[in-house]
This record gives structure tokens, C-alpha cells and sequence, in this order.
């Protein structure tokens, strides 16, 4: 017989899912991920929340480097097909545009255009907006407990992978 794993042992203290730290993390997110997508579209019809991400990084890296597709993965956690798409979607809609590395022909430089830079500023106020609204009526410890327990998590998770894959 073989030993219990960590997700046997989870499934037998949680009964059902919905109870799990997982699920409720993932559930949130979603609905936070919905209510953001649906807000954006007033200020957008064009930009989802992951093509805002790419959006953002590019405009916070203020010329410090020059980022690149994997730079940009690297930075969000995603793969460099996804951001790809993603770059691609803002190149068509004029948001991004791709230029040649210097000294390396092969890479493609990611930067803003100037509608990129309008658009992501606008959403950028607007999401610090949305951010006071979904803290109303949390407290300061309440928050800081959260932000570092879901710090925690997120470590967790960088750092084991695996931690869910079914052996």
C-alpha cells in the first residue's frame, strides 16, 4: 500500500472543495478577474486584464532595459507563448509595437506606443480606484494579514510546482 500524499491527506480534512484554501483563492479570482474585465471595458472594449499586465510592466519599466517577450513572462509568471498572444493583440491594436534589438537581430525589443501609454494610464488610476472600493470595510491589520498570507502563498507555489501534480 502506498503512503498517503499532501493532497490525499487534504481531501480527507476537507470534505468538499469549495473548503479548500485553493478553491477559495482560485473562486476570488475569478469573480475579481470577471468584475475587472467588465470595469476595463468601460474604459476599453480592447484590453482584457492580462493585456493590461503586459501594458503595465512595459510602462513601469520607464527605459530602465529593454524588455523583451521573455523578460515580460518572466515578470508576470506566464509562458512566452501566452505572452505572445498577448503581444501580438496589442501590436494589432496599436498599443505595443516591436522593434530589433540592438546588437541582436533575432530579439524584438517590446515597447509602448503612445496610445499604449494613454490607455494604461488610464486603467492604471482606475484599477487603484477599483483597489479602495474592494478594501472598504477592511481594516489595516485585517489587510496587511492578508497581503502577507497571500505572499506566502504565492512563494509556496513558485517554489513547488509540483506541489499539485498527481504522482
Amino acid at each position: 500500500m502506498q503512503p498517503f500524499t499532501k493532497q490525499l491527506i487534504l481531501f480527507m480534512i476537507c470534505k468538499e472543495m469549495p473548503e479548500t484554501l485553493g478553491f477559495m483563492i482560485v473562486h476570488t479570482g475569478k469573480l475579481l478577474l470577471k468584475a475587472i474585465n467588465v470595469t476595463f471595458a468601460g474604459i476599453s472594449k480592447e484590453i482584457t486584464f492580462e493585456q493590461m499586465g503586459v501594458l503595465y510592466f512595459l510602462s513601469r519599466n520607464n527605459g530602465k532595459k529593454d524588455m523583451i517577450q521573455q523578460d515580460i513572462a518572466e515578470i508576470m509568471d506566464k509562458n512566452k507563448s501566452a505572452v505572445l498572444r498577448s503581444v501580438d493583440i496589442l501590436e494589432q491594436k496599436g498599443f505595443v509595437k516591436r522593434v530589433p534589438a540592438a546588437g541582436d537581430r533575432r530579439k524584438n525589443v517590446i515597447a509602448l506606443t503612445d496610445n499604449g501609454k494613454t490607455v494604461i494610464e488610464k486603467m492604471h488610476d482606475f484599477f487603484l480606484e477599483q483597489d479602495l472600493v474592494l478594501k472598504e470595510g477592511i481594516g489595516e491589520a485585517e489587510l496587511a494579514t492578508c497581503m502577507k498570507v497571500l505572499s506566502r502563498i504565492q512563494a509556496k507555489c513558485r517554489s513547488a510546482e509540483q506541489m499539485f501534480a498527481v504522482s
